[in-house]
């Protein structure tokens, strides 16, 4: 090994060495080559003593020349017509090989009878091209590679190392291998031991904090050879994606927990709606009430982010002009903002239009826009600025700005760029990485819940879109968020969905007849929404789960109006149902109630079906209106 890594780094000529007569080369005690004249370069390579020696003399001679390169000893002797003489000169060795006649040839053994080169010459050639060309490999390696005075990793010098290892650790000869490693992992430098089986984990101090891995090889006398593999990339990517992982599995508790408070919100409001229509204003009892359903409000608020967070809550797609959006919203952002805060807005020029949610686009905004200005405001300078800006992007932006760590396939087309940039105290890159997390709030407490971030990630997220952010300490803070460019079909597509929403009309009159099958799992949304709907004049079936109103179904079948029911239950869940209970539908309309958004069961539902989605929690009068109108379009 340490013949191999002496050859990319030769050490220079000694100008003694040059006007010696006949071939001489310069060897260290452990028979490494370092250095030869030019009579020695043209007939010899630059190999190690033993295969040299092997090559022009015979075992026994060879040996005892050797024995006396690595013990420091002089010697002079021939073997036939090949005399070799070393001389000790500090801590090197000179061996010079002469012919007795005085001019340097290969020994008779290295030719054959027709005058080619012996076996053993062919060999020791062969062998050094090997060397020279691994000499060249190493030295234009991506690792590292340095030579060690000795093998005890924390106080060892570097006496020579490799281009690579000097970019990777940013020093190279004469550096101490401590002074190169971050103080954090100076004791790694202990474990460090040669033919040590798996590799040591060492963060570099000199070059912005690299990753390495390192292997201890031996090397001759006491020394040893340091191999050094920048695994930086690879460790960034492995920890975005255990990021990934740990966001993904918060998602699905907070989803999972939304659905839940969902029927529980589902409850309280149905009821509340119910006692407030016996309590009207001016009742004792109706402040309570009211105080009741304004709290529930709240609460149906927090579930809608968190399923916003975890990719659930319902979203309605339109096609969108991002500038006139922010244009029209800005008037509303220049309220929440101090008067000691300056807000700009600048749109960039062929501004795609996207496909989103209007109103969760807004909510994107506000989050960002109200945590810039508090950043400024927390800042302590006295004044700030919020800075919007749109533009066109590509798809090499989107990487550029997500700095590689994204780990998504990010589609090839156009973009449309928002920044919200700010002012203001900006965050470490611990905080910034953290920053996404629901219920993680760097203000103080009863100042944020959290769960603003974590709600524009989701949307921005289930929007097939991305959000990165730049951030400096005392600087400020810029979010951008790429959403992706409509397509023309996308555009004519939407079209006629806009156009009937705006002439659907509300029924005044919300009681009716008619046979429902009501069919959900939780039992006090089933109740209090039997009661309510039966009080209205409609005549309802209640089912608690899917197999059971199959059943009904399958005992009755063609005499049910509408069937309103829910999404998620155990066993048969409501597109299940939807299916197995084709045959003994008839003409009912289907009315799916969920917390969860309608494109994650929406391509599970019968094509040639038209189905209606109410989005849960609901109010009375929100149910009793899709009813009244679900019927009178049967």
């Amino acid at each position: 090994m340490a013949g191999l890594l002496k050859m990319f780094s030769r050490s220079e000529s000694h100008d003694w060495l040059a006007s010696t007569d006949g071939p001489a080369a310069l060897f260290t005690r452990s028979g490494r080559f370092v250095a030869a004249n030019s009579a020695y370069d043209a007939l010899y390579r630059p190999v190690s003593i033993d295969p040299l020696l092997m090559s022009l003399l015979d075992q026994a001679c060879a040996f005892r020349a050797s024995k006396a390169v690595r013990r420091g000893l002089n010697l002079d002797e021939s073997q036939g017509q090949m005399r070799v003489r070393v001389s000790v000169i500090g801590d090197h060795a000179l061996v010079r090989l002469t012919t007795l006649e005085g001019s340097a040839q290969p020994n008779e053994e290295a030719l054959d009878a027709s005058g080619s080169a012996s076996p053993a010459a062919l060999a020791v050639q062969t062998a050094s091209s090997l060397l020279t060309g691994l000499a060249r490999l190493i030295a234009e390696a991506p690792v590292g590679f340095a030579r060690l005075d000795r093998r005890d990793a924390r106080h060892a010098i570097i006496q020579e190392a490799n281009p690579a290892f000097v970019r990777i650790a940013g020093a190279g000869k004469g550096a101490k291998l401590a002074d190169l490693v971050a103080s954090a992992h100076a004791d790694d430098l202990d474990r460090l031991e040669v033919g040590g089986q798996r590799a040591i984990e060492l963060d570099i101090a000199n070059t912005g904090g690299q990753t390495c891995e390192g292997w201890l090889l031996e090397d001759e006398n006491d020394g040893a050879a340091l191999l050094l593999v920048d695994v930086s990339t690879r460790r960034e990517m492995e920890h975005r994606l255990a990021q990934t992982s740990k966001m993904q599995a918060v998602g699905q508790i907070a989803g999972g927990v939304a659905h839940e408070l969902n029927n529980f919100l589902l409850v309280i409001t149905l009821n509340c709606d119910a006692l407030l229509a016996r309590h009207p204003v001016g009742d004792p009892s109706y402040g309570e009430l009211q105080s009741i359903q304004n709290t529930s409000s709240r609460a149906a608020e927090l579930v809608k982010m968190l399923l916003a967070y975890a990719r659930k809550q319902t979203f309605r797609r339109d096609v969108l002009d991002v500038g006139a959006v922010l244009t029209e919203f800005a008037v509303l952002m220049r309220q929440v903002l101090d008067e000691r805060i300056v807000f700009e807005i600048t749109h960039g020029r062929d501004l795609p239009n996207v496909r989103a949610d209007k109103q969760q686009l807004e909510t994107v905004f506000m989050n960002l826009v109200t945590n810039a200005r508090d950043a400024v405001l927390m800042s302590g300078k006295g004044k700030g600025s919020v800075t919007v800006r749109t533009k066109r992007a590509t798809t090499q932006d989107v990487r550029t700005a997500l700095k590689g760590l994204s780990i998504a396939d990010i589609e090839n087309c156009d973009w449309a760029m928002i920044s919200v940039t700010d002012t203001g105290t900006g965050m470490s890159q611990d905080i910034a990485t953290k920053i996404f997390e629901p219920f993680f709030t760097t203000k103080e407490q009863g100042k944020g819940t959290g769960i603003g971030l974590a709600t524009v990630y989701g949307i921005i997220k289930q929007s097939d879109g991305f959000i990165a952010l730049d951030s400096v300490e005392n600087e400020g803070t810029t979010f951008h968020v790429f959403l992706p460019a409509t397509t023309a079909d996308e555009v004519s597509d939407a079209m006629p969905a806009a156009q009937a929403q705006v002439v659907e009309a509300r029924p005044m009159d919300l009681a009716g007849r008619g046979r429902i099958l009501l069919v959900e799992d939780e039992e006090g949304v089933r109740n209090i929404a039997t009661r309510l709907l039966t009080q209205r004049g409609y005549q309802v079936t209640s089912a608690g789960d899917g197999e059971e109103a199959l059943e009904i179904l399958e005992n009755d079948p063609n005499s049910f109006d509408l069937v309103l029911s829910d999404v998620v239950m155990p066993g048969l869940d409501g597109p299940g149902l939807l299916k197995a209970a084709k045959p003994y539908l008839g003409h009912a309309r289907i009315v799916f109630m969920s917390g969860y958004a309608e494109q994650d069961f929406a391509q599970t539902l019968e094509d040639e079906r038209s189905i209606s989605f109410l989005p849960k929690p609901f109010t009375l009068a929100q149910l009793a209106e899709r009813v009244k109108t679900e019927l009178a379009a049967a």
